[in-house]
């Protein structure tokens, strides 16, 4: 059960209708975020035509900035390390993903994106960079910047409650 937060002397509790209207608009952008007819469109926009599971893959370790061994690539995926071999096995024979001796494990690898992997993953930020440039250019400069902040800010506070209950 969630821990209940005293509201500030400054601000009114949250009330149910509120937390519904959030509640729903999280549900409808998760779905929509997670839908492959969008992933699909961004990758065509950048020229890409990897799937899902390999873009996802390549974000990952773009993200991380290092390497990764297979095993932490697949609990940052939440997937099982088999299904990482065979998408990371892809990656390789296109040239996207390399790997190296891990120094303190000889007997497993390390994951590196090659030139070519950093230039996919590239196109695909700069893409969906512009696909929403272009779906927020109608909304006034203040909306937008207050939406970002709102969002960073929502972002933080359950990156902050997670690490709370999990102490991860």
């Amino acid at each position: 059960m969630p821990a209940q937060r005293t509201p500030r002397r400054d601000e009114a509790p949250a009330d149910d209708e509120t937390i519904a209207a959030i509640e729903s608009a999280l549900h409808s952008l998760a779905r929509r975020l997670g839908q492959a007819r969008l992933k699909d469109y961004i990758a065509r926009q950048a020229g890409d035509d990897l799937d899902q599971a390999g873009i996802a893959a390549l974000y990952v370790l773009h993200a991380e900035d290092d390497s990764l061994r297979i095993t932490d690539l697949a609990a940052r995926l939440g997937i099982d390390s088999p299904a990482v071999t065979r998408k990371v096995q892809q990656l390789e024979h296109l040239g996207l993903v390399v790997r190296s001796p891990d120094p303190v494990d000889g007997r497993a690898s390390r994951l590196l994106l090659t030139r070519d992997g950093r230039r996919t993953i590239e196109r695909l930020l700069e893409a969906r960079r512009v696909w929403l440039e272009e779906l927020l250019s109608e909304w006034p400069t203040p909306d937008r910047k207050e939406f970002a902040r709102l969002l960073q800010l929502f972002a933080a506070t359950i990156e902050t409650d997670v690490e709370g209950r999990h102490g991860h």
